[in-house]
Parts: C-alpha cells; sequence; structure tokens
C-alpha cells in the first residue's frame, strides 16, 4: 500500500460510512418496510391499463405529470358520463315500448290465406210451406183455432226478426202464449229455415272453376240472421267435420278476377214466402273470415240481378317481439292469450266474435235467458222462449246499438245500447268489398226470377301490414354499443378486461383485509 494511499484511507473510510453504510437504530435484524397499499393498487392500476382497449385510460396512469393524467382522467369521466347520459335516453325509448306499423309487402300471393266465408241470408227466415207441417210438429194435438192462430202469428214474427229489429217482438206479449212456453224455439226456427235444394238452382256451384253440387258447398249455420247457408265456414260442427275429413278445408284460392272464385245462382220464386207480402224474396250477402261468427257489413242481393263481389283482402299481422308487452299496451290479443272479455272457448278471439259473444251476456243479464239461433251458445242457460218475447222486444234498443269504451264521457247519448270491451285481435284479415251489379236478361217466354252472385278476389297479391315495437332489446343493445364505441371507444372486451382488473383489485384488498384482521388476533 503506497503512502499517498494510507494518507487517504481514514477519508475513504469516513466518506464509506457516511454514504454507503446505513447506521443501525438498534440490535438485531433488520425489516424491510412494504410499499403502501396505495402504492401497490395504483401500480397494479398502472400494469392493467398499460394496454387498455379503452381509449384515455392507459394515459391516466402512463403520463409523467399530474395535470397530464388529471387531464385524461376528465376527458375520459366526461366521455363516459356523457355515453351512460345518452343511454338513458335509449333506455327511456325502449321503455316506452312504442309500436309501429308497417308494409311489410305489397305482393303477398292470395293463397298464403283462405278464401273468405260466404254466408246466404234469405230476407225471409221461414218457409211458409212447411209450415202446415210445422204446425203438426211443434204443436200439441187437436190445438184449438186460437192455438193455431198465435202459432202463424209467432211465426209471422220469427220471419222477419232479427236483433237488427227484435222491437217486432212486442207484439207477441200481447197475446196470451202460455201454451207455448215450452216450444223450442232454434229447433222451430232450423225446421223452417229454407234448405239448400230450395234456393239454389241445381248444378248452379262453381268454385276455383270446378262445378260443385251447391249442398256439398254450402251448409247451414247460425249467425246473427238467424240460420244461413255458409261457404268455407268453420262455425258449424259440420263444417269442422268436413275439416278433419279434407285437408284443404278450408278453400283456398291463387287466382282472380270474374269466374275464378265462387259462382251460384238462387231461384227467387215467391212461392215459399207468405200470401199477401210484396216484398219481393231477396238475399242478404254476408263476407267473413272461415272463424268469424258473423259480420256486421252485408249485402243485398235482389231478385233479376247479377252481382260480381270483388274481394280484395288485407292480412293484419302484430310481430311476436310483442309477445312480453301487456295486451292492454299492445291494445290487441293472440288467439292463445287468456282475454277477460271473451270467454267463449269454441271460437277463436277475434273483435266480431267478441262482440257477439258480449251481446249474449246482455241478453242474459237483461232478459235471464240465451238466444243461440242467432248469438254463440251459452252452456247451461236456458233458451229464449215465446213468453221471453216482451222483454225481448222492449229492449231491442239495447241490444241493437254497441257503445264501445269510454265515449259516454264525452258524447250525450240518450240511446240505451250496451257496452262492449272488445280489443282487435292481433293477427286479422280485412275485407274491401267492391259491388257491381247489372240487371239480367233472361230470354223471350222466360218466367224465371232468378239471382246470380260471383265473389272472387280482385287481385292476385295483397298488402301486408305488420305490426312491431319501435325500439327492441336488441335495438337497444346495438345503439348502446355505437354510443359507447363512439365516446369512449369500448366493446365487449374492453368491459370483459375492466371486470377482470376490478375483480383482481377487490381479491387483493380482501387478502390485505384478511392479513390486518389476522394479525390483529394475535
Amino acid at each position: 500500500m503506497s503512502d499517498n494511499f494510507r494518507k487517504l484511507f481514514p477519508f475513504v473510510m469516513l466518506l464509506y460510512t457516511k454514504e454507503l453504510v446505513a447506521p443501525r437504530p438498534k440490535p438485531g435484524l433488520l425489516r424491510f418496510r412494504t410499499k403502501p397499499p396505495g402504492i401497490k393498487y395504483r401500480d397494479r392500476l398502472r400494469s392493467s391499463f398499460a394496454h387498455s382497449t379503452i381509449h384515455g385510460m392507459q394515459n391516466v396512469f402512463a403520463e409523467p405529470h399530474l395535470w397530464q393524467r388529471c387531464l385524461w382522467l376528465t376527458i375520459a369521466l366526461g366521455a363516459g358520463i356523457t355515453g351512460l347520459s345518452l343511454y338513458s335516453v335509449l333506455r327511456h325509448r325502449h321503455n316506452e315500448q312504442l309500436l309501429v306499423s308497417l308494409i311489410d309487402t305489397t305482393q303477398l300471393p292470395v293463397y298464403h290465406i283462405d278464401f273468405p266465408a260466404v254466408a246466404i241470408c234469405p230476407w225471409s227466415h221461414v218457409n211458409w210451406q212447411r209450415a202446415p207441417s210445422a204446425l203438426l210438429r211443434f204443436l200439441p194435438r187437436n190445438p184449438s183455432a186460437e192455438l193455431q192462430e198465435s202459432f202463424r202469428q209467432v211465426l209471422s214474427v220469427l220471419d222477419v226478426v232479427n236483433f237488427s229489429n227484435f222491437y217486432r217482438a212486442r207484439a207477441l206479449g200481447e197475446r196470451n202464449l202460455t201454451e207455448l212456453r215450452f216450444m223450442p224455439m232454434q229447433k222451430l226456427v232450423n225446421y223452417l229455415a229454407y234448405r239448400c235444394d230450395e234456393l239454389f238452382v241445381p248444378d248452379s256451384c262453381v268454385f276455383d272453376e270446378t262445378p260443385y253440387d251447391c249442398c256439398r258447398l254450402f251448409v247451414p249455420e247460425q249467425t246473427e240472421h238467424g240460420q244461413c247457408l255458409v261457404f268455407n265456414s268453420l262455425i258449424s260442427e259440420h263444417s269442422r267435420k268436413k275439416q278433419l275429413t279434407n285437408k284443404f278445408y278450408p278453400y283456398k284460392l291463387s287466382t282472380a278476377g270474374e269466374e275464378s272464385g265462387l259462382q251460384f245462382t238462387i231461384n227467387s220464386s215467391n212461392s215459399h214466402m207468405r200470401g199477401g207480402i210484396k216484398l219481393p224474396f231477396g238475399m242478404i250477402l254476408m263476407i267473413k273470415e272461415p272463424r268469424q261468427w258473423s259480420n256486421q257489413l252485408t249485402y243485398q242481393l235482389y231478385p233479376d240481378t247479377e252481382n260480381l263481389v270483388a274481394v280484395h283482402p288485407m292480412v293484419m299481422e302484430t310481430s311476436h317481439n310483442t309477445i312480453d308487452m301487456s295486451p292492454s299496451k299492445r291494445r290487441c290479443f293472440f288467439d292463445y292469450e287468456k282475454n277477460d272479455y271473451f270467454k267463449d272457448n269454441l271460437l277463436p278471439y277475434n273483435r266480431e266474435n267478441c262482440l257477439a259473444a258480449c251481446l249474449h251476456e246482455v241478453v242474459l243479464k237483461t232478459c235471464n235467458c240465451s238466444t243461440p239461433v242467432f248469438l254463440p251458445p251459452i252452456e247451461g242457460i236456458r233458451e229464449c222462449g215465446i213468453l221471453d218475447a216482451q222483454c225481448l222486444g222492449e229492449n231491442a234498443d239495447i241490444f241493437s246499438y254497441v257503445k264501445t269504451g269510454d265515449q259516454e264521457k264525452y258524447i250525450n247519448d240518450s240511446r240505451r245500447g250496451h257496452t262492449c270491451v272488445c280489443p282487435d285481435n292481433c293477427n286479422s284479415r280485412q275485407y274491401k268489398m267492391t259491388l257491381n251489379v247489372r240487371k239480367l236478361d233472361y230470354p223471350k217466354n222466360s218466367t224465371d226470377t232468378l239471382i246470380k252472385a260471383q265473389i272472387y278476389f280482385g287481385q292476385r297479391v295483397m298488402t301486408r301490414i305488420i305490426t312491431k315495437l319501435k325500439y327492441t332489446t336488441l335495438d337497444l343493445l346495438a345503439n348502446f354499443g355505437g354510443i359507447i364505441s363512439l365516446y369512449i371507444g369500448a366493446s365487449v372486451m374492453s368491459f370483459v378486461e375492466l371486470s377482470i382488473v376490478l375483480g383482481k383489485l377487490l381479491w387483493i384488498l380482501v387478502k390485505d383485509m384478511y392479513a390486518k384482521s389476522k394479525k390483529t388476533n394475535k
């Protein structure tokens, strides 16, 4: 060791001891202090968000200066709050559950739906040629002249009565009809009604350019106009049996135009009508859905005319994305939904069937009886008889006028009527008809009195309108993704990443709290 080094050694040792060697505060092993929890969490967040897919988060922890980190934190929080605010607006739109009706197509082929049911109802409900046999069938043996006259008065009322003119039944209350109180009215009406072979000209029925026996196409069926002869219906038991044996029933049609649909000819001879009646032997034509009881819209067919009825159907459907909505907010019912306003188990729900069932309930409440001749039957309720005719006639204004909704709050209407709550059915068909009538030209010396009719589709295509939710859950999710991507550049993976980071921090926090509690217990 040189002399110079020996001279500098004390200073070197002094420098070393002061700068590099830390004095021990007390004897024993030294303890290294752990980092404060805040620093540990901050380091973990910095390392986690160093390569984050959420825009701006890496700058919050990676920038060297505090003011830069605060600036980026403010920007990230502002963007997040703005995105969540816009999401709350979208959520409000979604919760409103607004419905919108859109034209799905105007070129839907008509073979997608059934051909409409066609009902033929004579103006005169009684075939007077069967009146003598009805007298023997429904009256006791050796009836008195007064009883026979009363029976003829009953037939005169049944000849013209329906729910639009039930007031004519009041005339029966002026006679003593006690002996007829047990007479079954539905059986009497159906026995006196016109039969298929008494109305149609033989071999005059054609459907889809194929000749048919008219009595194979038309079956008797109850409607609000009494017993009618109906084609392509599913209301009567006979029609439902036909559906079981014929897979093509109810019939469909793929063509349009004259002579392509249903054609028939009716013999409108007055020989079956009551003597002294000046009215012609006309018909009521009713177009309805196959599963519909009746339709208020009807047409009158007069003798010596050819009637061309062009049917323009329109399909109204409600999307299945509205199933979770309440029917009161949707304002319609699906066929399979429980409806407190419609308790008929035989008929599917639609507004017309609901109105018919509601009317029958009104008859039951008013006169304590049912009228299965005109309305859907009510099981377990007695049929209105002759003695109930006065009650039906006196309350005819109730049965003939329907009040809808809460119109009494806004309209001062003196008519009594009845109130029915019958929302629309979600899936329905609307028929718009165009009637063209022309006079028949007969050959010379012809004594025929005929009514010809054709019912056909006006076009081969139709319009379908679909009602659906304006904002669905899928729309909400898509718009939310667009907003979040626009403001903070996040995706599903970003939220997964954020969840993992927060989960790790929570786990570390739980471990630290557990370690502290364990140390405290010791």
